[in-house]
């Protein structure tokens, strides 16, 4: 407790780390995250490849958690990157648009390329399957609502995504946001896209990095995508649970209807509990730069 509490004085580094190994005091690999979530999520990271890595909240070393107080460390000096000394960060825009590339180029950073780790927990991809794990029911071979549902919306947004991103107008914003909101399971194809009046230079940037009209989800505001697949994955999960309690009334016996009820679970307890994220271009940057890391070390 002593150390912890010296180190916002003097800052922390691979150095400072070597010299509490010389007195017996070995604090291991340390990965600084954003917040309580972050350490979840990068500890499985890192034991997915055998790393064995003390994951921690940023604010156990600044006053608040945050990338920006992440950042702001890194920047005033008072975390020295190292192979003893880690940050792991979301992306939010910064990947798509070159930012902050100084800090993200460091072997010792590790970002979610995707918005945010709520774009991994919410991909939509697969989570057909995770409500009907939730409603206790095994998945209709046929079923992939879900998936073809943001499949859509994606293709739909696509020309209003890249002007919001390329653009200062929070009307796009707006409309990403209204089009979310308006989403449900019986939504169709729509009409016509969003336009956009990107350069063939613009979208080359973009699309190089692996943005495409089906995947954006990956890449928009993650608390935005996460609201809305919730409430998607609950309509679902209702309207399941509801087939199977007409299924049970046949049985005529309220006790079986009463305990399937109580088994009935929340998306969020899988899809944040998901052994395995669907393939995409953002994991497998993540998970190629955790793989480069575990080479410098053995």
């Amino acid at each position: 407790m002593i150390i912890e509490k010296k180190i916002p004085n003097f800052g922390f580094s691979t150095e400072l780390n070597e010299a509490h190994k010389a007195f017996g005091q070995d604090l291991g690999i340390i990965a600084y995250v954003e917040g309580y979530e972050d350490v979840r999520f990068w500890g499985k990271e890192f034991k997915k490849l055998h790393l064995d890595v003390n994951v921690r909240e940023i604010s156990q070393f600044s006053v608040a958690n945050g990338k920006d107080s992440i950042l702001t460390a890194i920047k005033d000096g008072s975390i020295t990157l190292g192979i003893t000394v880690l940050i792991c960060i979301d992306s939010d825009y910064d990947y798509l648009l070159s930012k902050n590339v100084d800090i993200y180029n460091s072997p010792f950073c590790f970002q979610t390329y995707a918005y945010a780790i709520e774009n991994y927990y919410y991909n939509p991809i697969g989570l057909t399957e995770l409500c009907y794990a939730a409603a206790c029911l095994s998945q209709n071979s046929n079923d992939e609502c879900l998936e073809v549902l943001f499949k859509h919306w994606s293709n739909y947004i696509y020309g209003s995504f890249l002007l919001y991103l390329l653009s200062t107008k929070r009307g796009q914003k707006r409309i990403i946001q209204m089009s979310l909101k308006q989403l449900n399971l019986d939504t169709g194809e729509y009409n016509a896209p969003t336009t956009h009046t990107l350069s063939a230079i613009q979208l080359k940037s973009l699309t190089e990095k692996g943005l495409c009209k089906d995947n954006i989800f990956l890449y928009f505001r993650g608390h935005d995508i996460e609201k809305e697949v919730k409430r998607l994955a609950a309509d679902l999960i209702k309207k399941l649970s509801r087939q199977k309690k007409e299924q049970l009334q046949k049985h005529k016996d309220a006790n079986l209807t009463t305990e399937y009820f109580n088994k009935l679970k929340t998306i969020d307890v899988f899809a944040e509990t998901r052994a395995q994220y669907p393939n995409n271009h953002c994991y497998k940057l993540l998970q190629k730069d955790i793989r480069q890391y575990s080479s410098l070390l053995f």
